[in-house]
């Protein structure tokens, strides 16, 4: 029933401005994960919860180039491109005002960063269940904690939140970024008051997964000063459900619409079912009127579902997320994607006979005479003979020539390692050349800057 009852919406027109060292200039949505790009992933979750059709935001310059990679993956959904301007300045909110023409009914929003095997259907049962405004997803933290970052030693700082959720309701209270909050934080009392007890976390991460109503499109449109979704339009919408403003009620009886509100602001919101299912509601024995608990009287109500401790849940939004994943995900793979789809793509040529847990994406080329452990090797990389990988992410268009022996490393976008090069914890940045017979240990060479060092945000 997803299909028909929900539209699916795909953020991929982000700029990947965290990911400097690997990135390029190629689309953050095609970062090589495994054998396929980054965004397939995304989209074969809502393929896998019946989902036909979706449609995909992304920059009107890299249309053609999304397209064709997807073409080469085995998916069967119907994907509408629906184009940004390339020099837009556009935060998520903004994307998704500038489509909204499109958004017909209640729908997803999923970010083409998400790497997960969860059941979306605890989720939209709990926006079904309450008739809810919001409902998002989220993971325990964590994922990328036993991975050690080549390059240049560095701390990472990861991006944390602060979300409070009423624990017997599951209720979202307040969403915040960590940094924006004091030593101390202060919780208004009347999220307290009569709502039972309330969680606070802080080792929760947002995966980007929002079930909406589709009035909150047309709210959004009023809202032209908010230009993101995670740090602005987010919790906007939390803190509305404890609005208390004066409420104008109109039915339309000759409709099976049901009921709609108005408010000061003369923004329309959808209250209850249909007239049917109004009168069914009204003789069960399990009737809650709207002004009763659990709901206080709040025509907003905003979720948060946490997802079973045992799914697999990251958003690859930064280099040490990406070289997790890539690195995990060998092991698992048949929990992430079951046995429909192999480690070694078809269309990639290995004649190495020495490999132990490698994944080749579509067009790899892996020659003979090479040990080849514990690595992955994007779309259309060259591995010449007589080398020795390991522990390494090789990615897209990459070339490794003769004589080389390379250990957690990551290798860039269109990167060059010439011949009898030695390469132990490095990061060789995109378009870069690394000339015959260097040996270096532990740097970040880079065409912008030769030795960088790397600071993680």
């Amino acid at each position: 029933m997803t299909n028909s009852e929900f539209q699916a919406v795909v953020f991929a027109a982000g700029r990947g401005t965290r990911l400097p060292e690997v990135l390029g200039d190629a689309p953050k949505c095609l970062l090589p994960v495994g054998p396929y790009p980054l965004i397939w992933y995304s989209l074969n979750l809502l393929q896998q919860h019946n989902f036909s059709e979706v449609i995909v935001v992304v920059l009107e310059q890299e249309k053609l180039e999304i397209q064709s990679a997807l073409e080469n993956t085995p998916l069967k959904l119907k994907i509408d491109y629906a184009t940004i301007p390339n020099d837009s300045d556009f935060g998520t909110a903004d994307s998704l005002r500038y489509i909204s023409d499109k958004i017909k009914s209640d729908f997803l929003v999923v970010s083409c960063d998400l790497v997960s095997n969860v059941s979306l259907y605890p989720l939209i049962n709990k926006f079904r269940e309450h008739d809810a405004t919001l409902a998002l997803l989220l993971f325990p933290s964590g994922f990328e904690s036993d991975v050690v970052m080549p390059g240049p030693k560095s701390k990472h700082k990861p991006e944390r939140d602060v979300i409070g959720i009423h624990a017997a309701t599951q209720r979202l209270a307040f969403v915040s970024a960590a940094s924006d909050c004091e030593e101390t934080l202060n919780i208004q009392r009347h999220l307290l008051k009569n709502r039972g007890r309330l969680d606070v976390y802080s080792r929760l991460v947002d995966a980007h997964v929002y079930v909406l109503k589709k009035w909150v499109i047309d709210y959004l449109r009023r809202k032209e000063n908010i230009s993101t979704f995670k740090g602005e339009f987010l919790p906007h919408l939390i803190k509305k459900q404890h609005s208390k403003r004066p409420l104008k009620t109109v039915q339309d009886t000759t409709s099976e619409v049901g009921v709609v509100t108005k408010n000061e602001d003369n923004v329309l919101h959808y209250v209850g079912h249909t007239i049917l299912d109004q009168k069914i509601t009204q003789t069960s024995l399990f009737n809650q009127s709207l002004s009763q608990a659990p709901y206080h009287g709040d025509l907003l109500r905003c979720y948060g579902i946490q997802a079973p401790k045992e799914a697999i849940g990251v958003r690859v939004n930064n280099t040490l997320s990406f070289l997790a994943i890539n690195r995990k995900l060998a092991s698992i793979w048949n929990d992430l994607c079951g046995d429909n789809h192999p480690l070694i793509s078809p269309g990639a040529l290995v004649k190495s006979t020495q490999t132990k847990e490698i994944i080749a994406a579509d067009n790899a080329k892996l020659s003979e005479k090479t040990s080849l452990n514990f690595s992955v090797f994007g779309p259309n990389c060259i591995i010449n003979p007589k080398n020795i990988v390991a522990n390494s992410l090789i990615m897209s268009n990459a070339v490794v020539e003769e004589g080389c022996n390379i250990d957690n490393c990551i290798i860039g976008h269109r990167a060059q390692v010439k011949s009898g090069s030695v390469l132990k914890n490095c990061i060789i940045g995109p378009n870069y050349v690394v000339e015959e017979g260097t040996h270096s240990q532990a740097v970040h060479l880079s065409n912008a800057d030769q030795f960088m060092e790397i600071d993680i945000q």
